[in-house]
């Protein structure tokens, strides 16, 4: 099995991982809220949060490394795709590493209102970004 091959490999297994965990953040935790009261909530996000970032930090770090590989075997100055999908990647990464930065700023409603739009929009740029690596091989 070559280098690149592995490489496609960690970079696909990685990112199906952070999106399936991005997504269950964006639109499966949320439905708890109506199960639960508020402190049992934030009980429950706290007891996820800190494994869930641990995970997602080696993750996330081999998603980054294998696609600057990726990006380096592959890059086209021509190809517009890769580029945006590129810069897309390295959004989302950034976003997801700053994160903590951000969040540690807001409390209460106003926090849980920007983790909300936080996470939509990561996800959105998720799909962008899959949608993307479909469609510049084809066209």
């Amino acid at each position: 099995m070559t280098f690149l091959i592995v490489a496609k490999l960690i970079h696909i297994a990685s990112a199906i991982l952070f999106i399936g965990c991005v997504y269950f953040r964006t639109l499966i935790l949320p439905r708890a809220r109506f199960a639960l009261d508020s402190a049992q909530f934030e009980a429950m996000e706290s007891a996820l949060s800190p494994r869930t970032r641990l995970i997602g930090k080696v993750n996330n770090t081999l998603l980054l490394l294998s696609g600057l590989f990726l990006a380096h075997t592959y890059f086209e100055p021509s190809n517009v795709f890769l580029h945006i999908k590129m810069t897309l990647g390295l959004v989302v990464i950034a976003m997801f590493f700053g994160a903590p930065l951000i969040m540690h700023r807001f409390m209460g409603a106003k926090k849980q209102k920007i983790k909300t739009i936080y996470h939509h929009t990561m996800f959105a740029l998720m799909v962008a970004i899959v949608i993307l690596s479909q469609v510049m091989f084809t066209l």
